[in-house]
């Protein structure tokens, strides 16, 4: 086993160092299984997050999605967002797009990342746009009597939301078209950790290799772009992603 995944980590890297401008995609969670990631995109999450209970029932939406962002928030670093900073400050991957929220990208150092549902790590005002950080409405939500986080600047007291995209909304326009546009751009697409099973980020691997670019993928999600990927490596993220580093970011 040790011997197929040094294959694995060599063909990887011999692909990357081929490109010129490699482009990583990754899904919710780095190092997540079939399993994990249908639990982090269920409807625990959906329900949570979703524009239509904010609206109609607010409590019972900061009651669920709170304590999740919470959680998404203090999740730590792992060795394969160690290792795609480090690609990346060598020059390898010239830009990331994730689906995560936790913005363990953004922790680790990566530069030019382009997170395509925001992050958890903040609220505005639905009112003067005010933000606040993801501490400051826990508290705001423990003194409010309905647990309702409101807006304090000069009495302006309006409900805050996330700055994150919420289920029942378009995703940010101006995240959407550098994705893309990234997308057309590069030479090898990296897909990791994902199964591109939510639109309209599950169509984002066709566009690359509608320009002829090669697709690379890695993780234990399986993914209907399998057929046609140069390379698939169905091992988890952090057993291959330290490796390739080791060998390109010396």
């Amino acid at each position: 086993m040790a011997d197929d995944l040094d294959a694995d980590i060599r063909a990887l890297a011999d692909l990357l160092a081929q490109s010129d401008r490699c482009v990583a995609m990754t899904g919710v969670r780095l190092g997540a299984t079939e399993e994990t990631e249908a639990k982090a995109a269920g409807s625990a999450w959906g329900e949570a997050a979703s524009l239509e209970v904010l609206l109609t029932e607010p409590a019972r939406f900061w009651d669920n999605w709170l304590p999740r962002a919470v959680e998404a928030s203090q999740r730590e670093v792992t060795e394969a967002h160690v290792a795609l900073g480090r690609l990346e400050a060598a020059g390898v991957i010239k830009a990331i797009i994730t689906q995560a929220v936790d913005h363990l990208h953004g922790k680790a150092g990566e530069g030019d990342l382009i997170e395509v549902h925001a992050n958890v790590l903040s609220c505005r005002c639905t009112r003067c746009d005010d933000v606040y950080a993801l501490s400051e409405v826990r508290g705001l939500a423990a003194a409010s009597d309905d647990g309702v986080p409101r807006c304090t600047r000069d009495g302006c007291g309006y409900p805050l939301r996330p700055t994150g995209t919420l289920w029942g909304e378009p995703l940010v326009e101006q995240a959407i078209i550098r994705a893309w546009d990234m997308a057309a751009w590069s030479d090898l697409f990296l897909v990791i950790d994902t199964q591109l099973r939510t639109d309209p980020m599950a169509m984002l691997p066709s566009v690359p290799l509608r320009h002829g670019s090669k697709l690379a993928i890695v993780g234990t999600t399986r993914t209907h772009y399998g057929r046609y990927a140069t390379l698939i490596i169905p091992r988890p993220s952090p057993e291959v992603l330290p490796g390739v580093a080791d060998l390109l970011s010396r």
